[in-house]
C-alpha cells in the first residue's frame, strides 16, 4: 500500500513538473513584440501586417502547448516574433509617409494661395494703369508727344513712337509698357512671402534683376537674395541648381553665356555670405525656356529670372 502512495505521489509531481514548464525566450520575446505592435500605430495604419503576427504568435502559442519543449515551437516563435516586428516597421514607414503627404498638401495650398493673390493684384493693377493710359491717349491729338509723356518708356520705345502715326498702334505699345510695370508690382509683392524649399520643386527668385546685357546684380537685388539665404540658412541639407534664364533680345550664343554668367553671380553673392560652395550648381538657359511671350515689355522681363531647383 505504502508503495503504491509513493508512485502516486511521483506520477503527480511529473505531472506537476510537466505543466509548469517555462515558454522558450523565443515565444516570450514574440509576444512582448505584439502586444508592442498592438499598441502603436499597427493597429490603425497596416491592420493587415499586425493580423499575419496575431495568427503567427497564435501557431507558435498552439505548438507551445502541444508540445512545450519542441525546436519547433521555438521556430514558430521566432516566425511570429519576427512579423510582429515588421508590422510595427510597416507602421512607422505608413506614418512617415501620411506626415510628408500633408507637407506637399500644405505646400501646395500656400503656392496656391500665393499665385492667387498675385494675379488678382496684377489685374487690379493693369486695369487701373490701362484705364489712366486710355485716357490720355485718348484726350491726345498728338501720339509721339503723348508716348514720350508715358512714364519709363525706353528709348528705343520713344523713337518706335515718333515714327508711328497710328494712335491705335501707340496705344497698344503704351498697354505693354503698363504690363511690365503691373508684372514689376506684383513682383515685389510676391518677394515679400518667405521662401520654402521642397525637393524636387523650382523657387523663381522674381525681382533677382541684372544690369542691362551684364551679369552685374542690381541693387534692389539683395533684398530678394537675403531671402534665399535665409532659406539656405534654414534648411542647412538643402542642396540646389541655380539656373539663368533670359529674353530673347541678342543672339542664341550671347545668351547662353550670359544666363550662365548671371546663375554664377548668384551662387557668389551667396558664397561671400558664407554658403558653402558646393550646395550649389549653376546651368545657363539662355532664351530656350521661356515662361511668357517675348513680344512684349511684360514677357520679356517675365522670362528673364533666376531659378532654385531643390536637388535634395
Amino acid at each position: 500500500m505504502k508503495l503504491i502512495i509513493y508512485l502516486i505521489i511521483i506520477v503527480c509531481a511529473g505531472l506537476l513538473v510537466g505543466c509548469a514548464t517555462a515558454p522558450p525566450a523565443e515565444l516570450i520575446n514574440a509576444r512582448q513584440a505584439y502586444q508592442h505592435a498592438s499598441a502603436g500605430q499597427a493597429a490603425q495604419l497596416v491592420p493587415a501586417e499586425l493580423h499575419k503576427a496575431q495568427v503567427a504568435l497564435d501557431i507558435a502559442e498552439k505548438s507551445f502547448q502541444d508540445d512545450p519543449k519542441s525546436f519547433h515551437t521555438r521556430d514558430l516563435a521566432y516566425v511570429a516574433d519576427r512579423k510582429a516586428k515588421m508590422a510595427e516597421a510597416f507602421a512607422t514607414t505608413a506614418a512617415g509617409n501620411v506626415i510628408t503627404a500633408k507637407a506637399n498638401k500644405d505646400y501646395q495650398a500656400t503656392q496656391t494661395e500665393i499665385v492667387k493673390n498675385t494675379k488678382e493684384d496684377l489685374a487690379a493693377e493693369q486695369k487701373a494703369r490701362l484705364d489712366a493710359e486710355a485716357r490720355r491717349v485718348q484726350d491726345s491729338t498728338n501720339a509721339v508727344a503723348e508716348a514720350r509723356n508715358v512714364k519709363g518708356l525706353t528709348d528705343a520705345e520713344a523713337r518706335r513712337v515718333k515714327d508711328s502715326t497710328n494712335a491705335a498702334a501707340e496705344a497698344a505699345r503704351i498697354k505693354d509698357s503698363t504690363n511690365a510695370a503691373a508684372l514689376l508690382l506684383a513682383q515685389q509683392k510676391s518677394n515679400d512671402t518667405v521662401i520654402v524649399f521642397v525637393k524636387g520643386k523650382t523657387v523663381v527668385l522674381r525681382g533677382v534683376n541684372f544690369e542691362f546685357n551684364k551679369a552685374t546684380l542690381t541693387k534692389d537685388s539683395e533684398r530678394i537674395l537675403w531671402r534665399a539665404y535665409n532659406a539656405m540658412i534654414s534648411n542647412p541639407e538643402v542642396a540646389v541648381v541655380i539656373t539663368g534664364h533670359t529674353d530673347n533680345v541678342g543672339g542664341q550664343k550671347f545668351n547662353q553665356t550670359l544666363s550662365l554668367k548671371r546663375a554664377q553671380a548668384v551662387k557668389n553673392w551667396l558664397v561671400k555670405k558664407g554658403i558653402a560652395s558646393n550646395r550649389m550648381r549653376t546651368v545657363g538657359r539662355g532664351l530656350n525656356e521661356p515662361v511668357a511671350s517675348n513680344e512684349t515689355d511684360a514677357g520679356r522681363a517675365e522670362n528673364r529670372r533666376i531659378e532654385f531647383y531643390v536637388e535634395k
